[in-house]
């Protein structure tokens, strides 16, 4: 009797796998991971070697950052359509005789709430906080010799733009390199609201009317969204949870709020992740990765043009001849980032990317390269023939074009040789095509 027990109760536990079956997502496997685009948690991708580097001969004598601020909250409009708007397509999706959605992932739909105030947009979290903090810990760990654990303001320069998130960013980052009790000591720069170096784009004018405030620029997203593999989706969306009213637009609330609540609970994952399974989450992260390529990627000259300020700034820094402070550290935003891995060359495919490469192979990922607190490091090193520079891209080495390929160091005359025009040529209010002052 109890041997005939347990078998008929293996055999309803085994419905479940059949085909017709509700599948419950799994939050172990990497289709969740791969595909949160800019709002993907920095733990999902960090380096977590951080013992320290050494190369024989060479001295690490200099280091300059640009750091994106960490997991932040929406803006405004978007926490206003999660509270209100998602909250009625979540009661009708849950009101529904048969949504195709798993038990388990139904009762975390029906016990979902937003946890997110408006007066709090782009705030940081606590688990941004918690990305600088150990960020510069693990950096301090590579570079002890560079980065002493006693402030001394004569070496560190830290300068943030004029935002709450860049702010506490800074101050996270502080706390993990001299500790949350010596913060107070710290010493930074006063933010400006357009910066020349951490929000270049902000006073890029060509930029702004070109491709910021042009319809135009949006051309290949806009096509993705009307594609047939973004239709399928949303047919098959609609029929899963029973709901013929559901949009495009409804889609990508869900899935930005999939995005965003995943990277605030380091232990969970959001209930809007379940609507989704693995190649769905591939069709929308690919409208991302294309908006952001033609607004701050290769799409137009201009976005990466206007980078060249940032690289003159690391490369007059690194110069071991240099005065001190001896570490910069800058706190910004991802529009600064992608454009300045633009400007470097870096996960630059051999074709434009467009809505019709959906299916190519294709180094320009925005989970990868523009998670929050995505982080480049460049540290110039005193060897005996001249001075070296270690690049990191996410903590991890990187080569920047036209440096040796199977070497991690690159000699700092290679890469001024590599960027010439950025150090000689870079007329900014000229190419940005700025209005002239008149200073008459």
């Amino acid at each position: 009797m109890f041997r005939l027990l347990i078998i008929s109760t293996v055999l309803v536990l085994c419905k479940c796998n059949e085909s017709n079956a509700p599948q419950c997502f799994d939050s172990t496997k990497e289709n969740l991971k791969l595909h949160l685009g800019t709002k993907t948690p920095y733990r999902f991708i960090f380096n977590r070697n951080d013992t320290a580097v050494t190369y024989q001969g060479c001295q690490p004598r200099r280091i300059w950052s640009v750091i994106r601020h960490g997991t932040r909250n929406p803006k405004r409009k978007v926490i206003y359509a999660i509270n209100v708007h998602l909250a009625n397509v979540r009661n009708h999706i849950i009101d529904q005789r048969n949504p195709k959605l798993c038990p388990h992932d139904l009762e975390r739909l029906r016990n979902w709430r937003s946890q997110v105030n408006v007066d709090e947009e782009k705030h940081l979290t606590y688990e941004g906080s918690d990305e600088l903090l150990q960020l510069a810990e693990r950096i301090q760990n590579r570079f002890p010799s560079l980065l002493p654990e006693q402030y001394d303001q004569q070496l560190y320069k830290f300068k943030f733009t004029d935002s709450q998130r860049t702010l506490k960013s800074f101050e996270s980052f502080a706390s993990g390199l001299f500790g949350r009790n010596n913060l107070s000591k710290v010493v930074h720069l006063p933010p400006t609201a357009k910066d020349p170096i951490l929000r270049f784009y902000k006073r890029c004018s060509k930029w702004t009317t070109d491709v910021d405030d042009n319809p135009d620029a949006s051309y290949e997203p806009k096509q993705w969204l009307e594609s047939e593999e973004m239709n399928r989706l949303l047919r098959d969306l609609r029929e899963k949870l029973d709901f013929d009213a559901l949009s495009i637009d409804d889609v990508i609330l869900m899935y930005t709020t999939c995005t965003f609540e995943t990277a605030w609970y380091k232990f969970d994952y959001s209930p809007w992740c379940s609507i989704f399974n693995e190649d769905q989450l591939k069709i929308i992260e690919f409208y991302y990765d294309l908006k952001h390529y033609w607004k701050d990627g290769y799409g137009f000259g201009i976005n990466h043009q206007q980078a060249c300020p940032a690289l003159n700034d690391m490369l007059h820094h690194l110069e071991l001849n240099s005065s001190k402070p001896n570490s910069t550290f800058y706190f910004t935003h991802s529009g600064t980032m992608l454009k300045l891995l633009a400007h470097l060359g870096l996960y630059k495919d051999d074709f434009s990317l467009t809505h019709k490469d959906f299916n190519k192979n294709r180094k320009w990922h925005l989970e990868t390269i523009d998670a929050f607190a995505s982080n480049l490091v460049f540290i110039s090193f005193e060897c005996a023939t001249e001075p070296y520079v270690l690049a990191m891209h996410q903590e991890k080495v990187i080569h920047i074009p036209g440096c040796p390929t199977d070497k991690d160091l690159c000699s700092l005359a290679t890469i001024k040789g590599t960027f010439e025009w950025s150090l000689n040529w870079c007329n900014f209010d000229e190419f940005c095509e700025n209005p002239k002052i008149n200073t008459a």
